[in-house]
């Protein structure tokens, strides 16, 4: 009696957590640390072996295992049948609400069939774990490094001077001293915050800036060589900077880029990808601006292909010329694409987006707004992060030329301004004025006028008092010229960022997303003061909107799987000529809003073709190809495939497409009368 008590007791709560969690036993009021989420997919694997399957990428140097979880009814097959959904988080490791959104979308696929019905899911949960671990240990400190050493000062000795939790706070902060070198100041509205002082206005630096630690090696600079390597999020080859303390030697240096590389390639089924992190293409489409090293409209053609080509080498062409010139030149039936050309000339790069894939990022914009909308959500916040170079989205839009898509969850709620004073002078009230209203708006009220438009500091009220009595300035002029003059920067509480970080630290926080300065001997520097914004809060809700935040946006990737590209052959049709001969007509539909492929796919020749093929017993092709290749079909666009055949004998003829990211499909039919 006791016994079975005791197993009541014990079990009810487990039930509880279970039921809570869904089949999958994982609750969403904290955040799971790089251990718990390995040991979370492991267990689930074990218990759904018929839909699941695991894959190990890579060891990192901080020994953390890197896993994808595939999820799909189709995991014991080597050759899908349908396409996959690569789902990739915390690649900074700094992120850990992008790691509990892919284990609630974990969640929901292996509770819902349906969910998971006519895809295989790959989810990369963790991409970071060596950084990711920092979150879980004291002191807090950020660093999107993995475990790598790497002697960043170059000198004798590696990782041997790193941070220190001085005050014994708990987290990492920043230390600053008064130095007649320092460059920095306090923000004059707010004694807090710090800011680069401008010569350009005057303004004299009084603090020098640090973070908070010892010179352990003596060499007279803080903390620059400290544990803490590569980040993974910039080691990606499209627009990969060598030569950073932070980006890896190489495109893929890392194991953990290096080991999805391979399962990446490996992996032809993948017809999109979503990174849970800073950056969210779902609500800002991809943002162009960056400017190519190369003028694609005056292009030096290299010495070795003029003399190829049979071109003029001393004149700049454009890329339109080059095709032109190239075309003439490649053997018949050879294609060559502008990004084959580029790649051979050494050209670079493309480094924006192409204004055809922008059309539907743009359409998507609209709808995941409106789904904010819907879920209540759409409280105005700081702007997510644009793509670094090297990341992870810009490798997966630009040299898989897949679908790209990202979503950050969640940012720092904007401030709201104070409200204008409606009864201020501005520049468009001044032009209106006679030369009465003005001066007896008198001399106060002038000079907060003049503070607020940044006029210059020698024009006084007196002088445009005096201006407008002797006829030499009118109200009218006045307001031209401040109608030019540059904004004033309002520096009463610092940056966007930093007044919402002071913000939602006050009001949700407890204060402790900033930590005030306080004054601290360190044994070097002498007096200090320590303080600062806390480490993580500009990017980290409290664990208590987890649940929430991954809850209700989570869910906006099914609908954008329902947007890819699914080709079918929607009509076939079959015209007898007589004698045995036949014309057959199939129309091979993209009966998806997405592409087949991108713009960008189309351009970096990676995706693989639609493959149309004709076979049947006791026919003869008369016209037209047994394998017949359709390179793409738009959104919601038809291909017609036609071919010309003699058969003696009633048959019946197989028409089949075939494409690995977007479904295959095939329809027989009978020629010449039933068979």
């Amino acid at each position: 009696m006791i016994n079975k008590l005791l197993i009541l007791v014990f079990s009810v709560p487990l039930l509880i957590s279970f039921l809570i969690g869904g089949q999958t036993g994982i609750d969403f009021t904290k955040y799971h640390n790089p251990q718990e989420i390995n040991k979370f997919l492991n267990d689930l694997v074990k218990s759904n072996k018929g839909i699941s399957r695991l894959h190990k990428i890579a060891d990192t140097p901080g020994r953390n295992k890197v896993y994808i979880l595939e999820i799909g009814d189709q995991v014991k097959m080597k050759k899908k049948t349908v396409p996959g959904i690569l789902v990739t988080a915390n690649f900074d490791g700094i992120n850990s609400l992008s790691s509990e959104a892919s284990l609630f979308l974990i969640n929901e696929l292996i509770k819902s069939k349906e969910k998971r019905n006519n895809f295989t899911w790959y989810i990369l949960p963790v991409g970071n774990p060596d950084a990711a671990w920092r979150y879980f240990k004291k002191p807090l400190h950020e660093d999107s490094g993995n475990n790598k050493p790497v002697n960043d000062d170059k000198d004798e000795m590696t990782d041997e001077d790193g941070v220190e939790d001085l005050n014994g706070d708990g987290v990492i902060t920043m230390m600053r001293v008064k130095d007649p070198e320092g460059r920095f100041l306090s923000i004059p509205g707010n004694k807090k915050l710090m800011k680069k002082a401008d010569w350009v206005k005057g303004e004299k630096g009084v603090y020098k800036l640090y973070s908070e630690g010892i010179d352990n090696d003596g060499d007279g600079k803080y903390n620059e060589d400290g544990p803490g390597g590569v980040d993974i999020s910039v080691n990606f080859p499209h627009l990969f900077k060598p030569f950073t303390k932070k980006g890896g030697d190489w495109p893929g240096s890392e194991a953990e880029v290096f080991g999805l590389f391979k399962f990446v390639f490996s992996h032809d089924d993948i017809a999109m990808t979503m990174n849970y992190g800073n950056t969210n293409f779902c609500m800002i489409p991809p943002q162009g601006g960056r400017k190519s090293q190369v003028d694609m409209a005056k292009i030096k053609v290299p010495e070795r292909m003029g003399k190829f080509m049979g071109i003029d080498t001393d004149r700049t062409y454009s890329m339109k010329e080059i095709m032109e010139i190239v075309k003439k030149v490649v053997p018949a039936g050879f294609e060559v694409t502008e990004s084959m050309v580029a790649s051979f000339m050494g050209l670079g790069a493309v480094v924006n987006p192409i204004k055809g894939d922008l059309k539907f990022y743009e359409k998507i914009s609209e709808d995941y707004k409106e789904y904010l909308k819907k879920i209540k959500l759409d409280a105005k916040r700081l702007d997510p992060k644009k793509a670094k170079d090297g990341s992870f989205e810009l490798w997966s839009y630009y040299h898989l030329g897949l679908p790209t898509f990202s979503m950050d969850f969640w940012t720092l709620p904007k401030v709201e301004k104070k409200k204008k004073d409606e009864n201020a002078i501005t520049a468009d009230k001044l032009e209106k004025m006679t030369k009465e209203e003005f001066l007896a708006l008198g001399k106060e009220k002038i000079e907060k006028f003049l503070k607020s438009v940044n006029a210059p500091k020698n024009i006084k009220a007196e002088f445009l008092i005096n201006g407008v009595k002797n006829g030499v300035m009118t109200p009218k002029k006045m307001a031209g010229f401040m109608k030019n003059m540059k904004k004033p920067e309002d520096n009463s509480a610092g940056t966007p960022e930093e007044t919402a970080v002071i913000d939602f630290s006050e009001k949700k926080l407890g204060g402790k997303g900033f930590i005030d300065w306080k004054p601290f001997d360190h044994p070097t520097l002498g007096e200090v003061e320590i303080g600062g914004i806390g480490p993580l809060s500009k990017i980290t809700p409290p664990p208590s909107m987890i649940g929430d935040l991954v809850g209700k946006q989570v869910p906006f990737i099914f609908e954008l799987v329902k947007k890819l590209p699914l080709i079918k052959i929607s009509d076939v049709k079959v015209i007898d000529k007589g004698a045995g001969v036949y014309k057959i007509k199939g129309w091979i539909e993209n009966t998806g809003f997405l592409p087949y492929p991108t713009e960008m796919g189309k351009k970096n020749g990676r995706i693989s073709n639609v493959i149309v093929t004709l076979s049947g017993k006791g026919i003869k092709l008369l016209e037209g190809k047994k394998r017949s290749i359709i390179k793409s079909i738009g959104g919601n666009g038809t291909k017609l495939v036609e071919w010309l055949i003699f058969s003696s004998d009633p048959t019946s003829v197989k028409i089949k497409s075939e494409t690995r990211i977007a479904s295959s499909d095939s329809k027989t039919i009978n020629v010449g009368g039933k068979k």
